[in-house]
């Protein structure tokens, strides 16, 4: 049998990385004009996929994509949750 305490840390850099994590997630319920989200790609390269339209509340919008060159490959409109499940897109930090 094995124990597992868990202690609560109160280490300012944990507190940071949670409240980054917490606004991540939260960010990542609602598209914000100008957001950008990132995906890399081992044959095709890195996209960056950038908010430029919102409608629903932040629920939906049109993410254009861009590849390595800075060229448009793509537009995608639809829901925050579609647009995560199209590719292993992450919020980008900055």
């Amino acid at each position: 049998m094995v124990t597992l305490t868990v202690i609560p840390s109160h280490s300012p850099r944990i507190a940071q990385s949670s409240e980054r994590r917490r606004q991540a997630l939260k960010l990542m319920l609602e598209f914000a004009l100008g957001q950008k989200w990132i995906m890399a790609d081992a044959t095709f390269g890195t996209f960056i996929g950038e908010v430029i339209e919102v409608f629903e509340d932040g629920a939906a919008g049109t993410v254009l994509i861009t590849g390595d060159q800075e060229n448009e490959v793509d537009t995608f409109t639809g829901t925050v949750a579609e647009f995560q499940a199209s590719g292993e897109w992450r919020l980008l930090e900055g």
